[in-house]
């Protein structure tokens, strides 16, 4: 079948998943995508790959910006254009992409995309329940969370299915701003834990002083030493003076008190 001059024809196997990748993963660079698509084993060949993202972007459904930290020079975005075609394929997406409401880096979302990676190639995951699904969850259903947090992930640990909030803090709030995040995280009901993962251990103590809601266990670990250890990383419980508790051992003890009400 021959197309219109302009026009693209969208593979359902290949296109849309890396459509969708695009639009979960906020800004995202091609290696990271290659590594999603390979793990998703719907591409194998980096050069196939490079020129169907070519392709994308050529026809306006992904963009392509400049400008990216460490020696990543050229990140991606999903456009207008590309998001209105996913929702026609029924992605859950109410047009919040988890990057414009707040001033969260390029970086903040390239370190997410990292993490993400990790667990995948650990075969430590069950779901990675995305930004913009959170933002879509809570603007759509009452079933909401208490706050768009930046990811939701959900593991399948010693027969228990277990999930958790991430929150990557980069940059320190104001105090009033930690007040009204205590204030949203003490309405929790879908959620036993939420990690808070720092760039330093500064943050990490505020995060520990400040964040100490009553009805939610909140972690609080560096970013990279979890990067590297995961589930077994030692956390602070924030509020509390326990510490270099591995964070498998503090997930399940939350899930437990839930269980046993």
């Amino acid at each position: 079948m021959r197309y219109e001059k302009g026009t693209i024809q969208i593979s359902d196997t290949r296109d849309i998943p890396l459509l969708q990748h695009v639009l979960r993963a906020g800004f995202v660079t091609s290696d990271q995508l290659f590594e999603f698509m390979r793990l998703r084993q719907t591409e194998s060949s980096r050069e196939a790959f490079d020129h169907r993202l070519r392709r994308l972007v050529s026809h306006g459904l992904i963009e392509k910006h400049q400008g990216a930290a460490r020696g990543r020079p050229q990140v991606y975005i999903i456009s207008p254009e590309g998001a209105s075609l996913l929702i026609d394929y029924g992605e859950l997406f109410a047009g919040r992409i988890g990057v414009d409401g707040g001033k969260k880096s390029c970086t903040h979302w390239l370190d997410l995309n990292d993490l993400h990676l990790a667990f995948l190639k650990a075969r430590a995951l069950t779901r990675w329940i995305p930004a913009p699904e959170i933002c879509s969850q809570n603007d759509l259903t009452q079933f909401t969370y208490a706050k768009d947090y930046d990811a939701v992930v959900a593991l399948d640990y010693q027969g228990a299915d277990v999930r958790f909030a991430i929150e990557y803090e980069r940059i320190p709030k104001t105090r009033y701003r930690y007040e009204r995040i205590v204030e949203a995280l003490e309405c929790e009901q879908l959620l036993d834990t939420v990690l808070y993962l720092v760039s330093n251990y500064h943050l990490l103590c505020t995060i520990r002083d400040r964040i100490t809601p009553r009805g939610v266990q909140v972690c609080v670990a560096p970013f990279g030493e979890f990067m590297n250890t995961l589930l077994t990383t030692s956390v602070m419980i924030a509020g509390t003076t326990r510490r270099d508790i591995p964070f498998e051992i503090a997930l399940m003890e939350a899930h437990g008190k839930r269980i046993r009400r």
